[in-house]
């Protein structure tokens, strides 16, 4: 009797191992073990922030335009004078780049450049952008909501469909790296 109650209590044994393995397992290599070489963002993710829908803009080429009708699409944006230095061209560059690299995916992709001041782009440096809006934030609204750690100039920002500012990358940066960003965002998202 007392042996037929030693293996009942084994098999039961067992049978909740077989269940509780699998969950410890499971919790600890969430917080515990932490794989390397994990998919991890290379941008620095922002707060979700919902920008004004009615924050008006204005085109160079004369025009306004709001937030609002740019939903639906996925926004790279660079703040830089008219002038463009060499780190301007630079970021241009970059977003044309990771742009292309989406292959079928890119018409998802806007690329924006806020103009900070009255000059205006070469035309030797428009032919290099080509397909990009360019547009003034005269009320200097959505330049103030784009944080930063020292300048908004450093970095190249993304505003996602809805309207919500949610990720910045540096000035000079990884395009390979970037482009696995927005790769995934892009594979991810049923909107935009």
């Amino acid at each position: 009797m007392q042996n037929d109650a030693s293996k009942n209590k084994r098999r039961l044994l067992l049978v909740l191992a077989v269940f509780a393995i699998p969950l410890i397992a499971s919790y600890l290599s969430y917080f515990v073990w932490q794989p390397q070489g994990a998919a991890r963002n290379y941008g620095e993710l922002i707060q979700p922030e919902p920008l004004p829908e009615t924050l008006t803009l204005a085109k160079l080429e004369g025009g306004q335009i709001t937030l609002k009708a740019l939903r639906g699409k996925w926004l790279m944006v660079q703040v830089d004078a008219g002038g463009c230095d060499a780190a301007c061209e630079q970021k241009l560059y970059a977003m044309r780049q990771v742009r292309l690299m989406q292959g079928r995916e890119q018409e998802r992709l806007v690329r924006l450049w806020l103009v900070t001041d009255n000059a205006v782009p070469s035309p030797v440096l428009k032919q290099k952008i080509d397909s990009m809006l360019l547009l003034k934030d005269a009320t200097g609204t959505l330049i103030a909501k784009l944080p930063a750690k020292e300048n908004v100039k450093q970095h190249i920002y993304l505003i996602d469909p809805l309207g919500n500012l949610m990720l910045r990358w540096p000035a000079n940066p990884d395009m390979k790296r970037m482009h696995k960003d927005l790769e995934r965002l892009l594979k991810y998202s049923q909107i935009g």
